[in-house]
Formats: structure tokens, sequence, C-alpha cells
């Protein structure tokens, strides 16, 4: 008896288990797949915001630029001085209107083999011309003021090249890059260093230097005068900013002798000398400085009015 008791129970515990194993399998609600998604997505960006911890310099790491390569420079980098104007204001930057002080019209040589290049009073330019040997570099010495634009140009009639750096030393160009022509803004006063060498054979050298009289008008107005005496056969560079789609209005008084011609800074020429006018009306294409050029033609100086308007 006490052994069928036995198997009895066996039996009914053995079908307990079965059943259980055919039982369903609890059913996981809604708030519970939420949450999981939640913890899984939770998870993710823990580890994606480790990553970035990881992989960020810390703050006592330098960062090294890619080295650029220099190109001549351009208007894209406006000086203080000529900081365009407001959308409110019609009117280019208040610089005064500073006549060119008189100081000698020639390069003159300085001790240590430099040639100084000085403009001649009522100019803004000067062109070297001499023979320097081969294999041989000359220098010349231009004193600029912070933010004055200046180009300098090289014409040879054989190969040479130029190097330009500033007082304190900063290159602006080097032989290397093998340039003839460079334009910038100051970035310091002091002068800059132009430097000219020959190759293999002597050189005959035409050295163009010029910086523009920068014109701008008065807080409010959109119209100025600008008074110059240019002498026999040079010419007299202003540089004036304007805004894109603005209008210029230039004109030049008296006329007899005198040529004018206009082109935007890096960009196109708007009134070239060759059309012999003393006058331009137009649309401006684009911001920046402009160039306005007056040509003296005849063979004594010639004092002129330069009448601008820009709104």
């Amino acid at each position: 008896m006490k052994k069928r008791l036995i198997v009895l129970s066996a039996m009914i515990l053995i079908m307990v288990v079965l059943a259980g194993c055919y039982m369903p399998a609890p059913t996981t609600s809604v708030g519970d797949s939420q949450t999981q998604v939640a913890l899984f997505a939770q998870a993710t960006l823990t580890k994606f915001a480790q990553q970035l911890t990881v992989t960020q310099p810390s703050s006592q790491e330098t960062i090294i630029p890619p080295t650029a390569t220099q190109i001549p420079a351009t208007e894209t980098s406006i000086p203080p001085t000529a900081v365009p104007p407001t959308a409110t204001s019609t009117s280019v930057p208040v610089v005064p209107v500073v006549p060119i002080t008189p100081i000698p019209a020639t390069a003159t040589s300085q001790p240590g083999g430099i040639t100084r290049i000085s403009f001649a009073a009522g100019t803004t330019n000067y062109t070297v011309k001499e023979n320097i040997p081969a294999n041989t570099t000359k220098r010349y010495a231009l004193r600029l003021t912070q933010y004055q634009l200046a180009e300098v140009s090289l014409s040879s009639s054989t190969s040479a090249y130029i190097a330009i750096t500033t007082e304190k030393g900063r290159e602006l160009v080097n032989f290397s890059q093998k340039w003839t022509w460079y334009r910038d803004y100051a970035s310091e006063n002091g002068d800059w260093y132009i430097d000219v060498r020959t190759g293999a054979y002597a050189a005959d050298i035409t050295l163009y230097v010029q910086a523009p009289q920068r014109v701008s008008f008065e807080s409010g107005k959109d119209t100025l005068i600008a008074r110059a005496t240019v002498p026999a056969y040079f010419t007299h560079n202003f540089v004036a900013w304007a805004n894109k789609d603005q209008v210029m209005k230039v004109s030049i008084s008296p006329t007899d002798g005198l040529v004018l011609s206009i082109y935007k800074l890096g960009g196109e020429v708007l009134l070239s000398s060759a059309e012999g006018k003393t006058s331009y009306e137009g649309v401006l294409p684009k911001a920046g400085d402009y160039v306005i050029s007056v040509t003296n033609s005849k063979n004594t100086s010639a004092t002129f009015d330069l009448n601008l308007n820009i709104k």
C-alpha cells in the first residue's frame, strides 16, 4: 500500500511539471516595452558621450592649423580705416583727407646698401629704373603707416623676383614664390623692405610702387571734394570704400590735360585711362575699395578738384 502511494505521488508531480511546460509566457505590457527602449537609448547616448569625451582634445592640447599657401593679398581683409558703412548710412568711413607732405622726389642710397623710395610732393607712386647685375639682390625701403594700402610691381629684361618683409621681420613674400607683384594693407607703422633678386643674367628692372591716398566722407555725407596737385606726366591715386549696388559719380575739374581711370581693387576696371574721360557714373559691382586715378598728360604740374559722390 505504501508503495502504491509513493508511485501515485510521483505521477502527480510529473503531471504538474509537464503542465507547467505548456503554460504561456508572461505578456510584456506596453509600458514595459517603452521602458526597455528608453533604457537602450539612454545606454547608447551614454556610450556616445563617453566616446566624444575620449576623442575631444583636452584643454592642454594645442591644435595646429594647416599651413596656408600665401597668395597675393586682396581687399577681402578690410583695414579698420575702411570699415564699410552700416545699412542705415550711405556714407563711407570718416578718415580725414590728409595732403601728401612734400618729401624728396628720388630713390636715395642709405648705409647698408638700402635704397629708400620717397614720393614727390603731390604724388602717390614712384618708379625705379636701374640695372642690377647677375645673381644680385638689391634692397629698397618704403615707409608706410598702419592700414595704408600699398602695391609693388616688378618688370625686368631677364628673370627677377621680389621678396618683401616688414621692419619687424614679418615675411610677406619670399623669393621661392617667384612673384613679381604684391598688394596689401600695411599691418604696422614702419618700412616695407622690398628685395629684388636677379638670376644668371643682369637685368634692367622697373620697380613700380604705389600707395594711394585714402578719401572718405564725413559722417552723414555722401559727397566730398579732394584737391591735389600732380606733377607733369605723373598719376595721383585715390582709394575710397563703397558698397555693392551704390552709385558712384566722379568728375575732375579743370579737365585740361587730365585723364580719369577707376578700378575695383582686385577686380574689374570700371573706367580705363585709354578712354580719355574726365567723369564717370555707374553702379558698383561689389563692396570694397575702389582706386580712382588722375593722370596728368601735360608737361607742367596741374592742380585739380576731384568731386566724388557715392550713394
